[in-house]
């Protein structure tokens, strides 16, 4: 198996991700697909997705396409361990603010000798094909996708370092908690979080990982706008919002015809 959107980065892509926050059904995948996603994540920080929920939806998403990551929340990598296990491609890791973390939280992504991930059999990933442990721990090594988000000053001070990393593959912005802690809620196209992404992306680029924005959400030309400024790895939407925005313009079309 392949992580697709991995490659198509690597070929000089720009992968669009949906974030799942009220789906708890593989079914989520097959929609995501439809509508044009590469991938998904599962954020099981800001939700209470079970773990259960999270890898079958993981387990799924590749069968129609799509690659399937998981958001846990801040250092849990014990979670992290489980879904990776389970069917996850990859783990974003949220609020990452110095080398030190980061390299923590990679090193549980990755085996021995590069990291400290637990030994594990012959995974969904691998077809469940019988394997040496050495040989299941250099595919998945390959296969799996280290996702560290700044979302703070200080680890927007500290990205150079946070980049330089080994196994850390993505950072990425989280431009909504970021835009609030400096005192921009929600302006994402603000001086203050533009520099800090160009700073960001400008790490990326000086140790060759993928700059990824998260939260900029239904303005097409700023999303353009950041991959313009080096972001190949974009959450372009949630479940959530998705199913509200659409309801809303069939309910206020539906009153407006009731009226006539």
């Amino acid at each position: 198996m392949r992580n697709d959107v991995i490659e198509s980065i690597g070929k000089g892509g720009t992968s669009l991700c949906l974030c799942v926050r009220m789906a708890r059904t593989v079914d989520v995948a097959a929609i995501a697909a439809a509508a044009g996603f590469d991938a998904l994540y599962v954020d099981m920080e800001h939700s209470p997705i079970s773990a259960d929920d999270a890898a079958a939806i993981c387990m799924g998403a590749p069968g129609f396409g799509l690659t399937p990551f998981v958001r846990v929340p801040q250092d849990d990598v014990g979670l992290a361990s489980r879904l990776l296990d389970g069917g996850a491609f990859g783990i974003i890791f949220p609020h990452v603010e110095t080398e030190t973390q980061a390299t923590m939280l990679a090193g549980a992504c990755l085996f021995p000798p590069r990291g400290y991930r637990s030994a594990v059999g012959s995974t969904i990933h691998l077809g469940f094909e019988a394997m040496s442990q050495k040989e299941v721990a250099e595919c998945l090594d390959q296969l799996i996708t280290t996702t560290v988000m700044i979302e703070t000053e200080r680890g927007v001070n500290n990205a150079e370092s946070i980049s330089a990393v080994d196994g850390v593959d993505m950072v990425m912005v989280g431009t909504a908690d970021l835009s609030a802690l400096i005192g921009v809620p929600g302006s994402l196209d603000s001086p203050e979080i533009r520099s800090a992404c160009e700073h960001v992306a400008a790490a990326c680029k000086k140790y060759g990982k993928i700059f990824a924005i998260g939260g900029v959400r239904n303005d097409p030309e700023l999303a353009a706008d950041y991959a313009t400024m080096g972001a190949q790895f974009i959450i372009a939407g949630m479940d959530a919002n998705y199913f509200q925005q659409s309801a809303m313009k069939d309910v206020s079309s539906i009153r407006n015809a009731l009226k006539t």
